[in-house]
């Protein structure tokens, strides 16, 4: 029961804040611009003179709507599980199985092993590179006498 009310209070959540986004889109900024400067006034067309005030309780509305479900829902889920914090639900999910942490960390090994083993391949190959370089010796300049 306790999921069904979680979910329900998210989707009101969410469709909170889609219409909040688009009711803070359609006002008109105090400058006069915004989209009402693009749509030629179409708020006060279909709101009337009382445009302002209309939208003004409308975003009100929809963000005290928005933050109370945010607050029921962490609510909500704090009685559904007790013992745990918000954060703890990011982490538990990295410590649910052990064999899978410890299959990793094996893992791991064997490609430290690998990275290791190609280092030596190419400190060996720039050792066999380095004599080569060397023998090639550039001739003095030659001086005028």
């Amino acid at each position: 029961m306790v999921s069904f009310l979680i979910i329900l209070l998210t989707v009101f959540q969410l469709l909170a804040a889609f219409l909040l986004i688009g009711i803070i889109l359609i006002q008109q900024s105090k400058a006069g611009g915004g989209l009402g400067a693009v749509g030629g006034g179409t708020t006060e067309t279909v709101f009337g003179a009382t445009a302002g005030n209309v939208l003004t309780k409308g975003t009100v509305i929809l963000a005290s709507i928005f933050l109370g479900a945010a607050l029921l829902v962490q609510v909500l889920d704090a009685k559904a599980n007790p013992n745990r914090s918000a954060t703890e639900n990011f982490t538990d999910d990295a410590k649910e199985d052990p064999k899978v942490d410890e299959a990793k960390v094996d893992e791991a090994k064997v490609d430290e092993a690998k990275v290791d083993e190609a280092k030596t391949d190419v400190d060996a190959k720039t050792d066999d590179a380095k004599p080569a370089a060397a023998e090639k010796t550039t001739p003095a300049p030659k001086t005028a006498e």
